[in-house]
């Protein structure tokens, strides 16, 4: 049978939109150009909505995760920092590794004597989180999520670029981090996603350590802007002095641990519900972290936000930190919080603690310049 090319061309048009339809062919739009002055229509919009997914095509595809609904897309604006320790970095946690487990057999010994029972917890010097191993020795794993808020820039918490014991060799140095940009299962490499060189990281000059409330906000510039797609978009800033009202539920999202304690990451990206709690409610319930057998001084500033179910279950946890917590305003995401701190993970009477954002919309504009509304 011939096929004369009128119908040809006929059948390769048919083909194309059906690809688009069903989500194979995500060709931006001939009239989708990114500027500066758009970011207020088109941020905190994801591959759901139309008024973003006009620009690529129709379709999005879904998938179920361990009983929970996830969906490619659904938040493109995620960004996971991975960190790069050197084969001279690795081993030396190796060593730390060795002496922490010296120490844990004798700490065993003496308590399997006393016939006393101990936690398992988690071991600190293994990183908890699908592990990047290069032909050098040096390795690179997911530490801390992130926010695309402009093409070139991502926002997260300033802890994650500070030493601790469990990772003394963290930094603000550039070539230390790689920001994968677009992610959602880091076991499939079919998704679509960036691996984004950085070209600076700003640290908010008053943020002093952990242990402190406040000024938890970092900034990391890329070398080169990336390409918005249909599972790659910004999130929107808050307007300064933005508040949002107790009860409201917010969004939570990341790769990081499930449960307390948990041995790894999830390897696919997750979210949770949490409502929004009053700081006066959240300073009180911290307050009684004072009166412990060891006790602990929390104090929550007005440059937070507290947010969590009263009775626990649900919340934020370790290798979240700096991913978002998201609040819709008008069928946009909006940034209010960063993922900065808690006592536990989804401890009853314990909301996770965020920074919250709108206090540092100044700050923001002042170090990325690229922002104009």
């Amino acid at each position: 049978m011939c096929i004369n090319k009128q119908k040809l061309q006929f059948i390769s048009i048919w083909l194309l939109n059906l690809l688009i339809e069903i989500g194979l062919c995500s060709t931006p739009h001939e009239g989708f150009a990114f500027t500066l002055e758009k970011i207020p229509e088109h941020c905190g919009r994801n591959a759901f909505d139309y008024e973003w997914r006009k620009y690529f095509g129709k379709a999005i595809n879904k998938r179920i995760v361990g009983g929970s609904a996830t969906a490619y897309g659904e938040w493109p604006w995620l960004a996971s920092l991975m960190f790069y320790q050197t084969a001279e970095q690795v081993q030396k946690q190796k060593e730390l590794q060795t002496k922490a487990d010296e120490e844990e057999l004798e700490f065993l010994d003496e308590i399997s004597k006393n016939n006393e029972m101990i936690l398992d917890e988690i071991d600190p010097f293994i990183p908890p989180s699908l592990v990047y191993n290069y032909p050098d020795g040096g390795r690179r794993f997911h530490l801390c999520g992130g926010t695309l808020i402009h093409p070139q820039w991502i926002m997260t918490a300033a802890h994650c670029f500070f030493p601790n014991p469990f990772y003394p060799h963290l930094s603000e140095d550039p070539s230390s981090w790689i920001v994968r940009i677009g992610e959602h299962d880091m076991l499939n490499e079919s998704m679509e996603h960036y691996d984004m060189s950085v070209a600076h990281v700003y640290v908010h000059p008053q943020y002093q350590s952990a242990s402190s409330s406040g000024y938890d906000i970092a900034l990391v510039k890329l070398t080169k802007p990336v390409k918005l797609s249909r599972y790659v978009n910004i999130a929107c800033l808050p307007l300064i002095g933005d508040e949002i009202k107790p009860g409201q539920v917010c969004i939570s999202v990341g790769w990081g641990h499930e449960i307390d304690g948990a041995k790894n990451i999830s390897t696919i990206l997750k979210h949770v519900g949490v409502p929004i709690v009053p700081n006066d409610q959240c300073t009180m319930n911290y307050a009684t972290l004072r009166n412990g057998p060891n006790p602990i001084d929390v104090t929550i500033e007005s440059n937070v936000i507290c947010a969590g179910h009263a009775e626990g279950g649900r919340d934020a946890c370790q290798f979240d930190s700096g991913g978002p917590l998201m609040c819709q305003i008008n069928k946009q995401w909006i940034v209010s919080g960063i993922i900065s701190f808690g006592y536990g993970c989804g401890k009853a009477g314990y909301p996770g603690v965020y920074t919250r954002v709108s206090d540092y919309v100044p700050w923001i504009k002042g170090i990325a310049e690229v922002f104009t509304f």
